[in-house]
């Protein structure tokens, strides 16, 4: 299902380099915390699933239904950092006006690109230069 959505957002996009590409998630945040007699129930912002590509120019985030995207420049970021735990890592991009934080999924089992992906990303340092 990924690779075809993937396939879907390259060809609506044009996208030639494909192994820039790699699989994530936001990290939603909670937005409201319900506490009653028996439990307390914690409700969390949405979850957006993206592709990422990256390049000299900076990261471009794609919704994985590819009905919007969005840019961001590596002169806008403050700082980057990307941290891998097994399967699963972590992304951090900070502008000057906000803190984005994904989790980034290193293999994901039908998708053997991701994993070939990953590695060449991090071969790069997803093009980061600061």
């Amino acid at each position: 299902m990924i690779t075809k959505q993937l396939e879907e957002v390259i060809q609506k996009y044009n996208i030639e380099k494909t192994e820039n590409i790699i699989y994530g998630t936001n990290i939603p945040m909670p937005k409201a915390v319900i506490p009653t007699p028996l439990k307390t129930y914690i409700k969390f912002d949405k979850t957006e699933f993206y592709f990422f590509y990256f390049d000299e120019k900076g990261i471009t985030l794609y919704l994985i239904d590819g009905s919007n995207y969005a840019f961001i420049s590596w002169d806008d970021i403050e700082d980057f950092k990307v941290s891998h735990f097994l399967i699963i890592g972590k992304m951090t991009i900070k502008t000057k006006g906000n803190t984005l934080k994904f989790q980034i999924n290193r293999f994901v089992v039908g998708c053997p690109w991701i994993k070939g992906n990953t590695k060449y990303l991090e071969s790069k340092n997803y093009f980061y230069t600061k």
